[in-house]
């Protein structure tokens, strides 16, 4: 005697099937893909995907994780972070600041804001410089405190 398939698998592949077929003529809201242990759904008015699988005569959908507004912000947040980078290369390369955001585009949190009016950002000769008048400054110091040092040295003590 030959083992006769479950009621509840003929179930199974008669709704799929069906709904396959169905499909066919009429694309309706969703498509369903066969794939490893079930189905996967696409809802063509959202685009949100699932996976849709039977165990026992009952099938359930899981939506799936990678939805497509997911993978819209995880890009909007690498842009933001590119962004920043950009700005923080240009600044060390003694580049003007990051260009300003396009027309109807938000300026990005991380932007590193340009210097007030038009100040240039100093490169590495002016820095060369300021070092230079500063160390000019403290010799003029020191030595004008040696000669006041040496000058009350000079002066005799009076008794009163």
């Amino acid at each position: 005697m030959l083992n006769s398939p479950r009621p509840w698998v003929l179930a199974s592949l008669a709704a799929v099937l069906g709904s396959a077929a169905w499909a066919a003529e009429d694309p309706g809201r969703y498509t369903m893909s066969p794939t490893d242990g079930g189905v996967i759904r696409l809802d063509r008015e959202t685009g949100a995907m699932a996976f849709c699988s039977g165990k026992e005569g009952s099938w359930s959908c899981k939506d799936m994780p990678e939805t497509e507004s997911a993978l819209k912000k995880r890009v909007e947040e690498l842009e933001g972070e590119k962004r920043a980078l950009e700005a923080e290369k240009q600044l060390r390369d003694g580049a003007p600041s990051a260009k300003a955001p396009a027309p109807g585009e938000p300026p990005s949190a991380n932007a590193v804001p340009s210097p007030p009016g038009d100040l240039p950002i100093p490169n590495e000769q002016d820095v060369d410089k300021m070092f230079d008048y500063v160390e000019g400054m403290m010799k003029k110091f020191k030595e004008r405190i040696d000669r006041l040092e040496k000058e009350a040295k000079k002066e005799p003590e009076t008794p009163l």
